[in-house]
């Protein structure tokens, strides 16, 4: 029951955030910007996650091959 009542109560807060980011414009402006920059930090890291993982291929491919 606890669970029912956080999960309609966070509906609505996101419902209430939601329409006041809307009625505000430098509010939706900001996080327009947020969100840009979080999707450049994550495609940073993926990025470097996949740098690092052709390094450790690499390095398993030489030792496999001695």
């Amino acid at each position: 029951m606890r669970k029912t009542v956080a999960f309609i109560a966070g509906i609505a807060v996101g419902v209430y955030i939601a329409r006041q980011v809307e009625a505000n414009p430098e509010a939706k402006r900001s996080l327009n910007e947020a969100g840009e920059k979080i999707k450049t930090f994550a495609n940073a890291v993926s990025e470097g996650y996949r740098e690092q993982e052709a390094k450790a291929s690499k390095t398993a491919k030489l030792k496999t091959a001695k």
